[in-house]
């Protein structure tokens, strides 16, 4: 599981977080804040990302050189190259971490016929399936997925729910309509300690 101890991370003079302490102990946690106080932030901390902070973060006890390795992001913080089509963003993403080609999820989602579509022309929906297929197919121990449903119709957001109901890892989200995430076992976390 995940925890963060005397996490710092400041934005142009202004604190996000100040010596700031989370734990992830459930295998499937929704974290829980309004917007704007951090909750992208800390995600692309935990994942690697984003370097510029002061802390520790352990995964299982240990820290990680390279978070990437074992840690997969969806986030509409992480920019795309536009000009490339879904397909060849997948196949790179398939040659950096040498993992099978998503089939499953692309025929799941409904995205097979977006495949040779460029990023920028795909729709806000199928860009955020796209986000979704690219950190799932990894198949890492840790996955966090940034406002999963946000952009998605009922029935795709029903079906990735019930892929990740068994998926072999922990997983953190945020979510703003998290009561179908809830049903399948993810447990509500607030970002800060009332």
């Amino acid at each position: 599981m995940i925890k963060v101890e005397n996490l710092t991370k400041v934005f142009v003079h202004k604190p996000i977080f100040e010596k700031f302490h989370i734990e992830f102990n459930a295998p499937k946690v929704c974290l829980e804040a309004p917007n704007g106080l951090g909750k992208s932030t800390l995600f692309s901390i935990i994942s690697g990302i984003d370097r510029a902070y002061s802390g520790t973060i352990y995964y299982e006890g240990e820290q990680l050189k390279t978070p990437q390795e074992k840690v997969a992001l969806a986030s509409d913080n992480i920019a795309f190259p536009v000009f490339l089509t879904a397909k060849q963003l997948l196949s790179m993403t398939l040659q950096s971490w040498q993992c099978p080609f998503p089939e499953q999820l692309i025929e799941l989602l409904g995205f097979s016929p977006f495949l040779d579509t460029t990023f920028s022309a795909l729709s806000s929906g199928n860009q955020k399936k796209l986000q979704l297929i690219n950190a799932l197919m990894r198949q890492t121990p840790y996955v966090i997925l940034d406002e999963p449903s946000a952009a998605l119709d009922h029935q795709s957001t029903q079906h990735l729910i019930d892929y990740i109901h068994d998926y072999q890892g922990q997983i953190l989200i945020s979510c703003h309509e998290p009561a179908p995430f809830f049903e399948v076992g993810f447990v509500p976390q607030p970002l800060f300690a009332s």
